[in-house]
């Protein structure tokens, strides 16, 4: 008798087990997150004997956050934007990887971030003095967020 209501026990284990995956599944498929995003278009720059160049950030507020907490992104920007020109701190020659990171780094400590995607696109620089083909940069990314992926021809 008992062997007559094994297959019955495992069926409903197992379709217990699929509808607990299934339902797991669905709510992580629509986690939400609350991102924003901005740009800088063709910024001129002391930097690296003179450079134009796009500065694209993306950040992930934290969870649960009330909406009077929200950040003005022009805020960030303002942040941002000083890191752009040499300092003392970041003489004109620091590489960009350096730069983005520490737009990141900063940015993240002083915002309600759960996540932060800066990326800096150089311009083509065709003066011999300072030769750098192409459109080129970091994209430097911390935290629960996507990575900022943009691409332009210039």
């Amino acid at each position: 008798m008992e062997s007559l209501h094994a297959p019955i026990i495992m069926r409903k284990i197992i379709y217990g087990l699929l509808i607990s995956v299934l339902l797991t599944t669905t709510s992580l498929a629509f986690a939400s997150k609350n991102n924003f995003q901005f740009q800088v278009k063709e910024y001129h720059t002391q930097r690296q004997s003179g450079q134009t160049l796009d500065l694209n950030i993306r950040y992930a507020l934290k969870d649960d956050l009330a909406i009077s907490q929200y950040p003005d992104y022009r805020d960030l920007r303002e942040k941002a934007l000083h890191y752009l020109e040499p300092s003392e701190k970041l003489p004109a020659d620091v590489y960009w990887e350096l730069i983005a990171q520490e737009i990141g780094t900063d940015l993240m400590s002083h915002y309600p971030l759960s996540g932060i995607s800066v990326q800096i696109l150089v311009y083509s620089n065709d003066d011999p003095g300072r030769y750098e083909p192409g459109l080129h940069g970091p994209t430097y990314t911390v935290g629960d967020v996507i990575p900022f992926s943009i691409s332009i021809k210039k």
